[in-house]
């Protein structure tokens, strides 16, 4: 009998220890879900080719892939939406926003092991999701190519690419920025969100537009 009973108890520890384990694992893996993205994992290179991205005076940093454009570009759907999803970040607040009312500009520095490379004028696809579900369409596409400032840097100014229903709006870009080094293609893609609003802004306080206002020109 007493036995019986020792087993009993080994099995219900080796039970709870797995429970323990368990609820350890979840509790890791939430912590990993529902925390920003480590700075470490916010920039990668490839081939010892990365881009650092300033967006507007945010103090964040967007969260940057970069791959070869031929693979990139044969990359299957499932693999393009994950690349996607990490680049809009993890929660709330983890990705940047570019402030259009302090400074509209994205910019950029290229290198290449460690050292600054200036490619031949870099090319930047923008898909910018509509701020509001009565805008048609609801995703908007824009190309063009990276302009120099007078220190070296390469940027890109943006605007509103979406109908304006109320008095603020935050707007989500999925940026793409095409570019060579060394006889290689690369582009390189990260997330921005965009709004119109001032420092401390609350948008519970928003106001419907009368009448809306068309995407700028």
């Amino acid at each position: 009998m007493k036995s019986k009973t020792t087993k009993v108890f080994k099995i219900l520890f080796i039970i709870a220890e797995i429970l323990i384990l368990l609820a350890i694992i979840l509790f890791v893996g939430l912590q990993i879900c529902f925390s920003p993205t480590p700075d470490s994992k916010r920039n990668n290179s490839v081939h010892g080719v990365k881009v650092n991205v300033q967006v507007s005076n945010d103090d964040r940093k967007p969260i940057v892939r970069t791959f070869e454009r031929s693979k990139f570009e044969s990359m299957p759907e499932n693999k393009i939406m994950k690349v996607r999803d990490t680049i809009a970040g993890r929660i709330e607040g983890d990705i940047p926003s570019i402030h259009l009312n302090e400074d509209k500009k994205i910019y950029f520095t290229f290198e290449k092991d460690g050292e600054v490379y200036e490619p031949e004028i870099p090319k930047i696809k923008i898909f910018a999701h509509a701020s509001h579900y009565k805008d048609n369409p609801l995703e908007r596409v824009i190309e063009g190519e990276l302009d120099r400032l007078d220190d070296g840097r390469y940027f890109y100014e943006t605007k509103r690419y979406s109908t304006q229903f109320e008095k603020y709006f935050i707007e989500y870009l999925r940026v793409e920025i095409y570019y060579t080094i060394d006889g290689v293609d690369y582009v390189s893609t990260f997330g921005a969100f965009q709004d119109n609003a001032n420092d401390g802004t609350d948008f519970f306080d928003n106001e419907k537009l009368e009448k809306p206002i068309p995407p700028e020109e």
